[in-house]
């Protein structure tokens, strides 16, 4: 039914934890692909040998990064529906089996869900907990997503023949995620699963690199969403608008010709 593809880089001790949430899922019609682009760690043998026969993993060479990391295990997707999940970040145990129950005999192409956002201080073995906020995503429509991206990666549920010949672009500093989305959506539907099981971790900006997520990049941000908006024309004028007044409100004035 599922297949989670995890990229990973250097975390072993989260690694361990995300795939401890997958080891307790309800629902076991799932194989998990871990791709790691480092060598510095053993992997999580302990966790991999619970989900025998479920699980996948690979070590790769070349450049750093979640983008190939991903690419390669789409590579090796045979499932009916594809996720991806952080490796610092985990599923609810009824995750799965929630999902798997809104799929039913259905055969939605695009779905996504609500998540928690957990703030934690990662500098104790297990990360202890400082607190936790509901987000609600229900309102993001299709049509928004060509103006900003809302939805975290892991909160999305990928048909497969959707992704059979998508690809991350391993030459993007930020945004990846965003564009594989957008190029996924071309021609098909996105719909909402009212559920928050997917807990999203973060930890202090002050944190050690390999305790938080990566560099924001806030140089590259401008120039990245020109480049999205030129590649995504806006299915309406409506959304042209909304591109310029966001780009105003960040002292970016354009003309209109360019969203």
């Amino acid at each position: 039914m599922f297949t989670i593809i995890i990229p990973t880089h250097d975390r072993p001790l989260l690694l361990r934890r995300t795939l401890q949430s997958l080891m307790a899922q309800t629902y076991k019609d799932f194989v998990v692909i871990i791709v790691s682009d480092s060598s510095a760690y053993v992997p999580p043998y302990e966790e991999m040998a619970a989900l025998q026969g479920r699980y996948v993993y690979v070590l790769r060479s070349g450049v750093p990064g979640p983008a190939e990391s991903r690419n390669m295990g789409l590579a090796l997707c045979k499932s009916r529906y594809v996720m991806f999940l952080d490796d610092d970040d985990t599923f609810e145990n009824t995750h799965l089996e929630s999902l798997a129950r809104h799929i039913g005999d259905t055969d939605p192409e695009l779905l996504f869900c609500d998540f928690q956002v957990r703030y934690e201080d990662r500098t104790t073995n297990p990360p202890q907990t400082q607190s936790t906020q509901t987000i609600s995503i229900g309102n993001v429509s299709q049509d928004s997503l060509y103006v900003i991206n809302r939805l975290p990666n892991s909160c999305v549920i990928y048909r497969r023949d959707l992704v059979d010949k998508a690809t991350h672009e391993t030459d993007m500093r930020i945004y990846e995620d965003w564009d594989f989305l957008l190029s996924c959506l071309q021609g098909h539907k996105l719909a909402h699963v009212p559920i928050d099981s997917v807990i999203i971790h973060k930890s202090p900006a002050s944190a050690p690199e390999n305790m938080r997520r990566g560099n924001s990049r806030d140089d590259l941000i401008g120039t990245t969403m020109l480049a999205l908006y030129k590649k995504y024309p806006a299915p309406t004028m409506a959304i042209r608008l909304e591109r310029q007044a966001l780009m105003a409100s960040a002292g970016v004035a354009l003309g209109l010709e360019n969203f």
